[in-house]
């Protein structure tokens, strides 16, 4: 990996932690949520995407080790560790997973700045997620869920540490699901942002419409030629977000790139427009998928162009009736601790799960907001997400009903 991960966790976590000494002594004392933090700003410094996320698989597994515990590591590169609780049984696990890496990772602004109030960083919501699942671990060893909790956890849990790969849509579930020994009670994806949301599962297709010249090698005299890319992606663009895909309006279409590239100021002879596909529906959001990719096709051939959609991620629209009781215990936690909550619909991965039949859902650890540029944490919610994971885990193992 080119550098000592023990050396550079010796000399950075004793600086990081007297300067969250400093910044934090102005609110109530909590060791954990002070080590959430500083493992979420050393993971989001960390290069991301690459392929495995080695780098940040390495600080975890460096992490739990030091918790004596004995994780493994899948040939996908997923972290898997389990948890004993002291309940003596073969019951299913409560599985608990989040995503090791982050797409909004940059080397100068991931950098994170601490003050009272707020920590901010490019990507440091995307890391607050696998340090809470760090803090879990730390909490289950110090034996703190089994003695100040007023329910104890009648499971063990099963933390999954994700390192999706780049060329592989799919977030690897299936080893767990058809998993004896690891097919989960109920499931629970632990995410930075936001904890104030409670979200209702919709189904998303993730696509990348890639459109470029036949011969963008060779050099073209005639200007209106090349500028057929441009023209294109707009007209592309423009065609999707004005269809209506359902009388309902449970299927939405969602911009999130449109690039025209250019190689040394020449006209572009290539262009991208990435999108996502939202619907509460299965077979309206596969509909719509597959009319994406005619429309696209359609526009590309008649400008003499060629178009490729590519796949980038699919979760499935779920169940959410299913994970009812779990979505009521969450929702009692957030109003004891004065959290004001809204519901929102969006694309959770825990659907994955709901159309299995396992109960799960998906939460945020703390407050704040997601930039373009840097994201920017309210350090105080960090304390109220831990505690209420906390709480979400112990009550949820102490049930059968869920």
């Amino acid at each position: 990996m080119g550098f000592s991960l023990k050396n550079w966790l010796t000399s950075t976590v004793g600086a990081l932690f007297s300067k969250a000494a400093r910044t934090f002594k102005s609110r109530p004392k909590s060791l954990l949520a002070d080590r959430l933090l500083a493992d979420a700003t050393q993971l989001s410094e960390l290069p991301s995407p690459t392929p495995g996320e080695e780098l940040r698989a390495a600080f975890v597994l460096e992490r739990l080790k030091s918790l004596n515990l004995m994780p493994d590591v899948t040939e996908a590169g997923d972290i898997l560790v389990r948890l004993h609780c002291r309940h003596i049984g073969n019951e299913a696990p409560i599985l608990l997973f989040t995503d090791l890496g982050s797409r909004r990772w940059h080397p100068g602004n991931s950098l994170a700045r601490l003050d009272e109030e707020k920590a901010t960083g490019a990507g440091l919501a995307d890391s607050l997620g696998c340090a809470a699942l760090l803090s879990i671990a730390e909490q289950w060893q110090t034996d703190d869920f089994q003695t100040n909790l007023m329910k104890i956890p009648q499971r063990d849990l099963l933390l999954l540490f994700t390192a999706k790969s780049l060329d592989d849509p799919n977030i690897g579930f299936l080893p767990i699901l058809n998993s004896t020994r690891n097919r989960p009670f109920a499931a629970i994806g632990v995410q930075g942002l936001s904890l104030n949301r409670m979200l209702r599962s919709t189904g998303s297709y993730r696509l990348k419409i890639n459109i470029s010249s036949e011969t963008s090698t060779q050099k073209k005299e005639n200007e209106e030629v090349n500028n057929k890319v441009t023209e294109t992606l707009i007209d592309t663009t423009r065609t999707l977000l004005g269809i209506t895909w359902d009388t309902d309006g449970k299927t939405k279409l969602f911009i999130r790139r449109l690039e025209a590239q250019t190689v040394y100021a020449l006209t572009p002879q290539e262009g991208i427009v990435e999108l996502e596909i939202e619907s509460s529906e299965a077979a309206l959001l596969e509909l719509a998928m597959n009319a994406v990719k005619a429309t696209a096709g359609k526009i590309g051939e008649a400008a003499g162009l060629k178009t490729e959609t590519i796949l980038q991620s699919y979760i499935p629209p779920g169940n959410p009736e299913l994970s009812k009781t779990m979505f009521d215990i969450l929702a009692k936690l957030l109003k004891e601790q004065n959290v004001k909550t809204h519901e929102e619909n969006a694309a959770d991965p825990a659907a994955f799960f709901t159309c299995d039949g396992i109960p799960a859902l998906s939460m945020g650890i703390a407050m704040g907001h997601e930039g373009t540029k840097r994201d920017t944490i309210d350090i105080a919610s960090i304390e109220k997400g831990r505690l209420i994971l906390s709480r979400f885990i112990a009550e949820t193992g102490a049930r059968n009903d869920i």
